[in-house]
């Protein structure tokens, strides 16, 4: 999964939600970080990637699993 990727379900997450400050709101983030993601000015960091239940390896991003072996 590239950045451009995580920025898509970021925009489908936000869309579902309402808007970026609702979606800010319900994941514990700033609604600027998260503008600033969907807009390329930022990389999506840790705290956007935890909401949307990926994590970062060293090229490129994939979802999490859970302790069961399913993403979370």
């Amino acid at each position: 999964m590239t950045a451009e990727d995580v920025r898509a379900l970021l925009r489908q997450r936000v869309e579902t939600a309402g808007s970026a400050n609702a979606w800010a709101r319900l994941n514990g983030v700033s609604h600027a970080y998260v503008l600033d993601t969907m807009a390329r000015r930022r990389a999506p960091g840790p705290a956007i990637l935890h909401a949307l239940g990926l994590e970062k390896d060293d090229a490129s991003y994939r979802v999490k699993e859970s302790a069961c072996g399913r993403p979370a």
